[in-house]
């Protein structure tokens, strides 16, 4: 059988993923995952008291509001599949840990969510991106800007310059560089807001004024392109020379 606190952080996930599941529900599900098969009813339920005293599936509640607007369906907060997981590598330490991680995450601790979201270790064993929307509802400036990323580029999300501009907005206002910076060159581009060299030339300020070097050079092109137009002059014929702008950062 597994420690306690394995035992407790998997009840954690399966009520989770499960609501209104009972002790009883909850060890037969357990027992069909790898590593768990001989763990005895009465141990699942004195987990299952001991994760509510904890607080663990209070705090669950709490995170499910804001996971809510994210997706429609009945399991808000995601498990990894345990076949996926094995054959991406994962031992039965390495499970242990994923499961801990899941727990901390679901009762809604975003740096882990961030963490589930964007580490190396859950490439390819996911569902990884809705993990970084989670922590990006939560908060998490890191996660908004990388989940802004995902919907530029398509990776782990549809294209959708719209919702890219939002999360790059949500994290820039918290004061991240590089957010700051893309959202600057969305309004340059009108991509995803409505085109705005005003609007530019304040996000490329704020960048360049943490550091960050395109932002910079591209806030040169911005002031020349708010000077032809306080002259009357239509900026669209500078377009593609003079104002043209960079390429987007995705790191």
């Amino acid at each position: 059988a597994m420690d306690e606190e394995a035992l407790i952080d998997a009840v954690a996930v399966l009520k989770l993923a499960n609501p209104g599941a009972t002790a009883k529900e909850v060890h037969g599900l357990l027992t069909k995952l790898d590593g768990w098969a001989d763990e005895s009813l009465s141990r699942v339920k004195k987990a299952c008291s001991k994760a509510g005293k904890r607080g663990l599936t209070e705090k669950q509640e709490q995170c499910t509001g804001a996971a809510e607007a994210i997706r429609p369906e009945a399991n808000r907060f995601p498990v990894v599949d345990e076949a996926a997981a094995r054959a991406a590598g994962l031992n039965d330490t390495g499970m242990a840990t994923l499961r801990r991680y899941e727990a901390a995450a679901t009762a809604g601790d975003v740096d882990m969510q961030y963490r589930l979201g964007c580490s190396d270790e859950m490439i390819g064993i996911g569902p990884a991106t809705t993990w970084l929307r989670i922590a990006a509802e939560g908060g998490h400036a890191k996660a908004q800007y990388n989940l802004a990323c995902a919907y530029k580029s398509g990776e782990g999300a549809p294209v959708d310059y719209k919702e890219s501009a939002r999360w790059n907005r949500a994290a820039a206002e918290q004061g991240h560089t590089e957010a700051q910076c893309n959202l600057g060159l969305s309004y340059c581009k009108g991509q995803g807001v409505a085109q705005s060299y005003a609007d530019a030339k304040g996000w490329l300020e704020k960048a360049a004024a943490q550091g960050d070097e395109l932002a910079a050079h591209e806030l040169g092109k911005v002031q020349m392109a708010l000077a032809v137009q306080a002259r009357g002059h239509n900026i669209a014929m500078f377009s593609g020379r003079e104002v043209a702008t960079g390429l987007e950062k995705n790191r």
